[in-house]
């Protein structure tokens, strides 16, 4: 018997197309539910998003913006207006003097600290709502999840977004 991914899917009953049509749906609904919780913050979602992926150092402006779906240029406004609020800075990438990686600060890493502090705890509200059951089916998948929000997602080869690419 056949054990590709996609005869293994077909044999397990489901096709990987319904499956994914699932999860970005649930993804993007997601991303809807965080994003409502700056209604009241002084840092938007997408600003929040570009300093988390700065918090284990520094990264390349093409790489910023192709994780938030933008193009470069649009990924430099909003670096630039981070750095005037004193919460990243650019710094010459030893590994390329053309480049330049983009890191937090101290206060940046004070403030993305205390956000993530703060939309845990508001998660966790809603997460409150759920019964053991649908508690633990959650985190039964978070390895699935973690997987797939991995740096490639389990992409490879041509399948891997393009720098300034956009996508969903």
């Amino acid at each position: 018997m056949d054990k590709t991914p996609d005869a293994e899917s077909q044999s397990l009953g489901r096709a990987p197309i319904e499956s994914a049509e699932k999860l970005r749906t649930a993804l993007r609904h997601g991303v809807f539910f965080l994003r409502r919780l700056d209604n009241t913050r002084e840092l938007t979602s997408q600003q929040i998003s570009l300093m988390s992926m700065l918090t284990d150092g520094g990264v390349r402006m093409t790489t910023i913006a192709a994780n938030l779906g933008v193009r470069t240029p649009t990924a430099t406004q909003s670096v630039d207006r981070l750095m005037k609020a004193g919460l990243v800075e650019r710094r010459p990438d030893p590994a390329d003097a053309r480049a330049v990686l983009v890191k937090l600060t101290r206060r940046g890493h004070n403030v993305i600290a205390a956000e993530d502090r703060h939309r845990n705890e508001v998660v966790a509200e809603v997460l409150a709502r759920l019964d053991d059951k649908e508690l633990a089916a959650l985190d039964a998948a978070m390895p699935v999840l973690e997987k797939l929000a991995s740096p490639l997602g389990g992409m490879t080869g041509e399948h891997q977004p393009r720098p300034g690419a956009r996508g969903d």
